[in-house]
């Protein structure tokens, strides 16, 4: 499978996971890909009202991952325009997804103290008492 084709199946494998969750979720028409005049994100997902916005990176082995810091303005811009927020989701191998701020550089060291996904989403979504009061 090439390199494309895989960051495509790690793409929908992503918008199914919002999707079963309850978000509503979109995964950018050929993302990431060749000459365009507007930015599309790899994915977004719309949860309880809030907007994620996500460059999505995969590697099958531990490798730093280094993003032009052009893609991660426009990355930036689409979010505030959505009136979201902009992170970055990286996984390797068959390792959890984690969701990092967004960067330049992603390194195995960075990798490992970010947040999960799930753990991100449920405290993301997490209501306290003193909401209700």
């Amino acid at each position: 499978m090439s390199v494309k084709r895989k960051g495509s199946a790690k793409e929908r494998e992503l918008a199914n996971f919002f999707w079963e969750r309850g978000c509503a979720v979109l995964r950018g028409c050929s993302s990431g890909g060749g000459v365009r005049k507007r930015y599309v994100p790899d994915v977004v997902a719309i949860c309880k009202g809030k907007v994620l916005v996500f460059e999505v990176k995969y590697r099958s082995k531990y490798a730093p991952i280094k993003i032009e810091q052009e893609k991660l303005e426009k990355l930036a811009v689409f979010a505030k325009r959505a009136g979201g927020e902009a992170y970055l989701l990286v996984k390797y191998g068959r390792n959890p997804w984690k969701v990092l701020e967004i960067r330049d550089k992603i390194d195995r060291e960075e990798y490992e103290k970010a947040v999960e996904l799930r753990a991100f989403l449920e405290a993301l979504f997490s209501q306290t008492i003193d909401r209700y009061f």
